[in-house]
């Protein structure tokens, strides 16, 4: 991806994409956009974009928690708490984080291993690239089999709930893996009570017996659970994904979901104009 004049330009293959001017000057969408749109509330993405967010000691101590459960390091570790802007997917921060991201594209992973962490995956909808990072793709038989998409908590009670945006993310890299024509078995939620002795990378075959299992929600320990993915036709997934890109292209306005649960939760409540807690 490079930057030409006003537009951003993706060369892919033998192809180039000139990508359209999206709100707030992204240059492509994270695959967890669609979920939060469709299932979170879209009027909070619009504000971070417009506002910035507040990075706060959850969002830390999930990244560390992350880079633990799978052996990576996590650039965000370098997030100070309090309010930052997003620039992860625009101007030439974009480009870096893009082009830096496909550096471990999917197309270049060894499959003989027994799992990948943080692949790239991109897909194409309407010009606009959209790159999806699972944790982990665990392989059988020289071939993606498995997708993993981690959530961490620190309340053992919420282990047992998945969340619709959780559930779309997953179901986002398992068809995104398709469209490469990778053709995985299944995606699954694996939720973990941050600094709990169980780590993901230590416990592959347990994993995998668990999944082949087919059983929807699998108990792995007190504190790590397993939500498997009921997959919908990719046909409905990319209404989902189009209804997302709607917003970006300027072809409609955020829709607001206030409710008390994630009105709650969120951080621009005091002044959004749509929040019923402040």
């Amino acid at each position: 991806m490079e930057l030409v004049g006003k537009y951003a330009v993706l060369h892919w293959g033998n192809e180039e994409f000139t990508i359209p001017r999206l709100k707030h000057g992204v240059l492509f969408l994270m695959s967890g956009y669609v979920g939060s749109q469709i299932h979170g509330c879209e009027y909070r993405i619009h504000l971070d974009y417009l506002r910035g967010r507040i990075v706060n000691e959850g969002v830390i101590n999930g990244l560390q928690e992350h880079s633990r459960q799978l052996g990576v390091n996590e650039d965000g570790l370098g997030l100070e708490l309090g309010w930052n802007p997003i620039i992860v997917n625009r101007g030439e921060e974009g480009v870096y984080f893009f082009n830096s991201k496909m550096k471990n594209w999917i197309g270049y992973a060894d499959f003989s291993k027994p799992f990948i962490q943080e692949a790239s995956l991109v897909m194409i909808r309407r010009n606009v690239p959209i790159l999806g990072l699972p944790d982990l793709i665990i392989n059988l038989d020289n071939k993606p089999t498995y997708i993993l998409e981690l959530k961490t908590t620190n309340n053992s009670t919420n282990l047992k709930f998945m969340r619709g945006r959780e559930a779309l993310q997953a179901e986002s890299y398992f068809h995104m893996m398709n469209y490469l024509g990778l053709n995985p078995r299944g995606a699954a939620i694996i939720k973990i009570v941050r600094g709990s002795e169980f780590r993901i990378i230590d416990n592959i075959d347990l994993i995998i017996r668990s999944l082949d299992g087919g059983e929807d929600f699998v108990r792995l320990t007190k504190y790590v659970v397993i939500h498997r993915i009921n997959v919908r036709d990719f046909n409905d997934f990319l209404k989902d994904v189009d209804y997302s890109l709607d917003y970006w292209l300027g072809l409609r306005n955020p829709r607001p979901s206030p409710s008390r649960g994630l009105c709650s939760g969120c951080e621009h409540r005091r002044y959004c104009p749509y929040s019923v807690v402040r």
